[in-house]
C-alpha cells in the first residue's frame, strides 16, 4: 500500500516498478477488492491485466486479481 503524497507524486508506479520491473520478475499478481474500482483502474494503466473476480478462494469477497505478464508493463503505462 502507498499512501499518496502531496509532494511524492506517482510512488505508487515507482514503488511496482522497483519491485517487480527491476527485478526481473516473472508475474506479477495483485488482488482487490471488486469495489476499489481506482485501484484497479491504476493497475490497468500500468499495464495489469485486469482478470476479473475470481471465486472459490476464501474470504468474504471474491477479490478482483490483476496480473503483470511476463516483460512488465507495456509501453503506454511507464
Amino acid at each position: 500500500m502507498a499512501n499518496p503524497h502531496a509532494q511524492r507524486r506517482d510512488i505508487a508506479r515507482r514503488l511496482q516498478q522497483r519491485l517487480l520491473t527491476d527485478r526481473r520478475a516473472a508475474l506479477g499478481v495483485a488482488m482487490l477488492h471488486p469495489a476499489d474500482q481506482a485501484g484497479q483502474a491504476a493497475l490497468e494503466s500500468w499495464g495489469w491485466q485486469n482478470m476479473r473476480e475470481i471465486v472459490g478462494l476464501p474470504g468474504p469477497v471474491a477479490p478482483c486479481v490483476l496480473i503483470l505478464p511476463p516483460g512488465g508493463p507495456s509501453r503506454a503505462g511507464r
